[in-house]
């Protein structure tokens, strides 16, 4: 168990390392998860997410191809040179190979670098493609776009 959790400490994705640190941590071989518990930190380069729950989800070969934040998320990603956004929601799942992260239930991203800022209960960027999906649930989304006149 012990080795188990060094190497997922220092999990390689792209040629990069994913660090987790939490209160508790629990490896279910079966169903190839780790699940992390307690002030949970995710720190891969310059992007980081913050969650009170976090479960790792492996292939056979036990690389890592999805994880989920759960719980009071907080999250700042560099999507390029030029683009680093912040945000929040309930709960936060990425899908590493496709790039896709979905934010559900009081979703929240903001462009640092320029202030504009989306507000939604479902939000789905790519990290690849910057391609974003804005649903609003019960209550209408909110866009705020910077214009130049």
């Amino acid at each position: 168990m012990k080795k188990f959790l060094i190497l997922l400490i220092a999990v390689f994705v792209n040629a990069t390392e994913l660090e987790i640190s939490s209160d508790s941590f629990k490896f279910d071989s079966q169903k190839l998860i780790s699940i992390f518990k307690g002030h949970v930190k995710a720190v891969k380069e310059k992007d980081e997410i913050l969650s009170k729950e976090m479960i790792v989800y492996f292939d056979k070969k036990k690389k890592p191809i999805k994880f989920e934040a759960i719980g009071d998320v907080k999250f700042r990603f560099i999507l390029d040179k030029n683009s680093t956004y912040k945000g929040k929601c309930d709960k936060l799942v990425y899908w590493i190979k496709k790039g896709d992260i979905l934010l559900k239930g009081n979703a929240f991203v903001q462009k640092l670098d320029t202030n504009e800022s989306i507000r939604g209960d479902r939000i789905l960027l790519n990290k690849f493609t910057k391609n974003i999906k804005v649903e609003g649930g019960k209550k209408p989304i909110n866009i705020i776009i910077k214009v130049e006149e």
